[in-house]
């Protein structure tokens, strides 16, 4: 038996902040099991906030410095959280923070600078794990999958509701196939903000609307959706298709929030029935993420979707995205593929993810 002790973060799309988790890993024969040891959710201030949200649109030098900064940053979140709960570390696994997603130009990247990281914190760090993907053909995501495959194999579908919705489904003749459904809380967190709200608290204020017939059909015909999988999204792709379509409409706010929830539930139905239409097993599904909070939103795709959702303890929710990236450290550590052709539409399964010493000489 063989037991890693790692460190996952993960900064996701819906910028709310750093996820940091420190788990411990097992492998018994060919099985794989975890325990979260410790976690943190780690706020983005203003200012991180507004680099974040600007990056895309910054000058080449600044993109550089800004992953470098980032990468101190992050170095330092963790060296405090270690700090904090007294641990020993194998080593870091860091997913760092898109901002862009382009698999059909072969680009994908993550600023937080990996070398960095382990410069800042003396433990050695993975990172950058989308780019052999990409390099291969693939879209770089989903990445999560491989741990719904081998962490989580008792549930047939994963959805995980962040900035971008996606569902993971375990087929009859055993791959996986995962592939991103529609944007989330990127698009419910930006119309809250023109509430003067960084979220919408269990969808109080969508509640409050109306569904708007116009505004839902149009949502309902955007071409990503008819698209086969394997399919991803980006932040670009939601400011370039999706805000238009909002901002255009005349509409209250709160029914613009409301027609939203509606079109989101009813595209995470629509995939759990196609999946099912294709001859995927009728069962649970593992609700995971910041939305799965949203009490309002979980009504509307509980009404709609035709499989069982379970929701898991506030752990997983909160930390499953952080807890894959470590796993995914551990499986690119021992030489294992971490990203799935089944899922990206590579041409070959991967080991992906770039290692940095720092200046520990070995990793465990």
């Amino acid at each position: 038996m063989k037991s890693y002790k790692v460190i996952g973060l993960m900064s996701g799309s819906s910028m709310d902040g750093l996820d940091i988790v420190f788990c411990e890993f097992e492998q018994k024969k060919e099985k794989w099991s975890y325990k979260i040891l410790n976690a943190d959710i780690i706020p983005f201030d203003a200012k991180w906030r507004l680099r974040l949200t600007n990056l895309a649109l910054q000058n080449a030098i600044t993109y550089l410095k800004t992953s470098a900064f980032f990468g101190r940053y992050i170095g330092e979140l963790v060296n405090t959280f270690i700090s904090k709960t007294d641990i020993k570390v194998d080593f870091i696994a860091s997913h760092g923070h898109t901002v862009f997603h382009q698999p059909d130009n072969f680009v994908s990247n993550q600023i937080g600078d990996g070398a960095v990281i382990a410069s800042i914190t003396g433990i050695p760090v993975v990172s950058d794990f989308r780019s052999c993907d990409i390099a291969l053909e693939g879209q770089g995501a989903p990445i999560v999958p491989v741990g719904d495959l081998y962490l989580f194999s008792e549930y047939v579908f994963c959805l995980n509701l962040g900035g971008i919705a996606n569902v993971s489904c375990k087929k009859e003749n055993a791959d996986i196939i995962a592939y991103d459904i529609c944007p989330i809380n990127i698009v419910i967190n930006k119309l809250s903000e023109k509430l003067g709200m960084t979220y919408d608290k269990d969808g109080e204020k969508a509640r409050e609307g109306q569904i708007d017939k116009v505004l839902l059909d149009e949502l309902n015909q955007i071409w990503y959706y008819d698209k086969e999988y394997p399919k991803t999204l980006s932040i670009g792709w939601v400011n370039k298709v999706i805000q238009p379509v909002l901002h255009r409409s005349t509409i209250s706010l709160h029914d613009k929030m409301r027609t939203y929830y509606e079109h989101a539930a009813m595209q995470i139905a629509k995939s759990f029935q196609q999946l099912i239409d294709e001859g995927t097993k009728k069962s649970k599904a593992l609700v995971t993420g910041g939305g799965t909070f949203n009490k309002f939103l979980m009504e509307r795709i509980i009404d709609l979707s035709p499989v069982e959702l379970v929701i898991p303890d506030d752990d997983t929710i909160n930390y499953k995205e952080a807890l894959v990236m470590a796993y995914l450290g551990v499986l690119r550590v021992t030489g294992n593929y971490n990203c799935l052709k089944s899922v990206t539409g590579a041409k070959h399964d991967s080991v992906g993810g770039a290692i940095y010493q720092g200046y520990s000489k070995t990793l465990p």
